[in-house]
Order: structure tokens, then sequence, then C-alpha cells
């Protein structure tokens, strides 16, 4: 008789919300049980919290592919086939092609699913409503995010350089003072007629760290290791970013697909501009003669 190996795979996402039912422990409380009911021998636990499952580039997933390729396993745990992915294509390929070829069995234990039992005309339609559920959460979540967006709240992931989220409400910003020094530097400098080329080499000199290493150690002069330098692309980004006369220009950008990280970007008369959301660092006047200077150039 064949002896079964099995890998216990577990993936959680934001998608999936707070339900303690698709929470990690829940799912290894399943599959530990009905491996344990079966006589199944458990090789290891797979886990990706924080893993969406339009993805399949996970770091606990690849593991156990690996593990499959070298033949370590010939059984694939899931508490339901949403855990593999929702994605039903690349699901598909997995469930219908991968794991057969391999010669693994796979359980998705609450959808009732042992392909030991034969094929199932079910799994492509499961595949097909895992994928829509994660559709239908994007779209929600698009919708939400649209919303703010026409409101003027702020939504991006970080600040921009010269400001920080408002502790008392992350979609609004506020002044830092010690990074705002350095945008009304950069401002300066512009208003003078220096080049963006020529204000990054003056930043550079004086070991002025970048909005980036600013961002991830918390001080504007001094040595880092790997010190990135100030380029020109980056003083344009400042000296043309409307956030600093107290605007939220959003929208600039769209993913391709729910699916896909790839970004586009949407014509300008679709950009979602909100104007006086917070305290300003430079004036406007000085804003839109530098932007005159610069179109001229």
């Amino acid at each position: 008789m064949k002896k079964y190996v099995a890998a216990l795979y577990m993936r959680l996402s934001k998608d999936d919300g707070k339900i303690e039912s698709s929470s990690i422990s829940n799912q290894r409380k399943i599959l530990k049980r009905y491996a344990e009911e079966n006589c199944f021998d458990i090789y290891k636990e797979y886990i990706d919290d924080g893993y969406s499952g339009t993805s399949f580039d996970r770091p606990a997933w690849n593991k156990m592919i690996t593990d499959i390729e070298n033949g370590s396993i010939n059984t694939v745990m899931v508490k339901d086939l949403s855990r593999i992915g929702r994605d039903y294509i690349i699901s598909g390929q997995y469930t219908e092609i991968y794991f057969p070829s391999k010669g693994v069995r796979l359980i998705a234990v609450n959808d009732g699913y042992d392909s030991f039992g034969g094929f199932s005309d079910m799994i492509p339609f499961r595949n097909v409503l895992n994928e829509m559920y994660a559709r239908d959460i994007s779209r929600k979540i698009r919708s939400s995010l649209h919303s703010k967006m026409l409101e003027g709240s702020f939504i991006g992931n970080f600040a921009p350089y010269g400001y920080k989220k408002d502790e008392n409400n992350k979609n609004h910003l506020i002044i830092d003072n010690a990074s705002a020094e350095i945008v009304k530097r950069i401002f300066e400098y512009a208003y003078s007629g220096l080049r963006p080329t020529e204000i990054a080499e003056m930043l550079n000199k004086e070991n002025v760290l970048t909005p980036k290493e600013y961002r991830k150690y918390g001080f504007i002069k001094g040595y880092v290791k790997d010190k990135l330098m100030w380029r020109a692309s980056t003083v344009c980004k400042i000296i043309s970013n409307e956030v600093y006369i107290g605007s939220v220009v959003q929208g600039k950008s769209k993913k391709v697909s729910f699916k896909s990280d790839v970004m586009i970007r949407n014509p300008k008369n679709e950009w979602i501009k909100s104007e006086n959301r917070h305290e300003a660092i430079i004036d406007r006047k000085t804003f839109e003669k530098i932007s005159e200077v610069r179109k001229r150039k």
C-alpha cells in the first residue's frame, strides 16, 4: 500500500476578513485532525499568512512546490480549494495538470474533495467561484478608495516627503518639520534658476538623505549603508507635486487587473484633485512660477 506523506498548506489574506473560521489556527486544527483520523504522515506545515490568493508568488507555496519536486511530498491538504488560490486559470493548472503529473494527491477537507477518488466535475467551477469572490472583494475595495479620493482623503501608503500622516486621521497630512525644510530649500533653489541636476548635486554634497532613506532611518543628514543618491528625477517629482501647495492629486494610475501588480498611467483628465486639503509648504505663486519656467525650458 502506498504511503502518503502530506503537506498541510494554509493561507490567509486580508481579503478573507477577520473570520475565525478562516484563521490559520482554525485551518491547522482541521487539517491536523483529518490527517490523524485518516493516518496520514505529516511532512511539514506551509503557511502563507497575509498573502493574496490572486498571486502564486508566495514563499510557503513556493517552498512546498520545491519539496514536491524533490519527492518529499506526495499529498497536499488544504482546508478548501480557495486556500490554493483565487485565480481559476492557475488554480486549475495545479489541480488538474501539475498535481496529477507529479502523482500528488490533493485533499480539500471542507469541500469534500479527494483526488484519489478520481476527477471531480465540480472542481473547475469551484475555482471559478473562488476567483469571482476575489474579483468582488477587489471591486469593493476600489470603490471604497475611489470614494475616499473624491472626498479629498489621502490614501497613499506613505506620506509624501515633507509631510507625515496625522496620528488622529491617517487620511490627513500634516507637515513634517525636518523634511519640510529640505523641500523649501529645493523650491528656493529651483526658483533661483538652478537646474534639478545642480540641486541634486548640492543635496548629495551635504549628505542629505533621499526621501526613501529618510522614511527608513528617520534622520535628515548622515551616512548610511548603501547610501542612495539624490537624482534630478527625484527633484523634478518634488517641484512638480501639487501636494506642497495643499492639494491632493490621486488616481494617476491603476492596476491592469486585480490579478496583476502592473500599473498603467491614467490620462490627466481622469486624475482626482482636491485643493486646500492640508497645510501648504510652498505658496502657490512660487509653485506656479517654477512650473512656468520648467515648461519654457
